[in-house]
């Protein structure tokens, strides 16, 4: 595995999902790829990391002790949030507790892996761990991400630090001695040929219209916006203009150029759902509603890039990358739904 890909895998480990569009962004960046969403996802992030930078973090009524979630009985409190919020100013009220929340899911996800690494008996030594860290520290110095950057700066830009960091390098070592036997060339054969197009290069251009369910508590409501997205799709299967739909409807920022998200390949940072519908829509066509965490989406592909030719030897280690990522989110799915996790709100 190259040492990048290691701390993009690393970076997924700690992953609240801001970090998630980080690790896809770079990843465009190394391999030169067309960047998932060209007009609209870099100036995002950009902006994203702005706000993050710029905000105060206003401790709220909890006092830092108060237990915000228990894992399998093991505490989540005040102050370990606002430790992982400090130097993260003033976003507006949904947008801080969308981040509280990932910060919330993170500590969650630390646990079960501490718990599991313990429980399988992996060791990891400490010299393992600084061996990595070294190595990410050369490895960032000669990047042009990173220029004049320290280890410590990029991962402050980010909200982490580098404890948490080291933290993930021994949960990715860990896992990668897990899952070293099971990944063998058999199973990542047959992994490559049940997803080619996540080696090569294919992408399509989406736009999407988003009727946003995060904030909506009650069944009347996800009833309620479920049906206006179907009479969305209603009106265009009547010959409406998608684009403007997009913009008289949709919540998401990307209504202003019509939905348009530009180019995304069959990994990325969108969520799972969206990206199995999308890639099986041909062009022009628009799904039907397709459900995410953050609400219902109709999708139409706008245009297609058919990828090439490729070799299993070629892209090897990509695949190895590619298939420990659906390893470790099988795991923490299954490990979440075995736990006992309590959330007090």
């Amino acid at each position: 595995m190259y040492v990048f890909d290691k701390f993009l895998v690393i970076l997924y480990i700690l992953s609240l999902k801001l970090l998630q569009k980080l690790k896809y962004l770079l990843q465009e960046y190394k391999f030169g790829q067309d960047c998932m969403m060209n007009k609209l996802f870099i100036p995002l992030l950009c902006l994203i990391l702005v706000i993050l930078q710029q905000v105060v973090f206003s401790a709220e009524t909890k006092k830092q002790n108060d237990v915000i979630a228990t894992v399998n009985g093991k505490k989540i409190t005040q102050k370990e949030i606002a430790d992982r919020l400090e130097g993260i100013k003033g976003a507006d009220t949904q947008t801080l507790n969308n981040i509280k929340q990932e910060i919330i899911d993170q500590l969650i996800t630390d646990i079960l892996l501490e718990e599991f690494i313990d429980k399988q008996g992996l060791v990891v030594a400490q010299e393992e761990i600084e061996r990595e860290v070294d190595q990410i520290r050369n490895n960032i110095s000669g990047n042009q991400v990173y220029v004049n950057q320290s280890l410590e700066q990029v991962l402050a830009s980010i909200g982490s630090n580098i404890g948490e960091f080291k933290r993930g390098i021994k949960h990715s070592i860990a896992l990668d001695k897990y899952f070293n036997n099971k990944l063998n060339d058999e199973t990542l054969k047959e992994f490559f040929e049940e997803n080619k197009s996540l080696f090569n290069g294919e992408t399509i251009r989406v736009s999407h219209i988003l009727i946003d369910t995060r904030e909506m508590k009650t069944k009347e409501d996800l009833s309620h916006a479920l049906e206006q997205i179907k009479n969305i799709k209603r009106e265009i299967d009547g010959g409406a203009s998608f684009d403007q739909l997009a913009k008289k409807y949709s919540n998401h920022i990307s209504a202003q150029l019509g939905g348009d998200l530009g180019f995304i390949q069959r990994k990325g940072t969108l969520a799972k759902p969206f990206l199995d519908a999308a890639f099986s829509l041909r062009v022009g066509e628009v799904s039907e509603p397709v459900k995410t965490e953050y609400g219902y989406h109709l999708i139409k592909v706008t245009e297609k890039k058919e990828g090439v030719d490729v070799k299993f030897a070629d892209v090897k280690k990509k695949v190895r990358l590619e298939a420990m990522d659906a390893e470790i989110l099988k795991l923490l799915e299954r490990l979440r739904k075995e736990a006992q996790i309590v959330v007090n709100q």
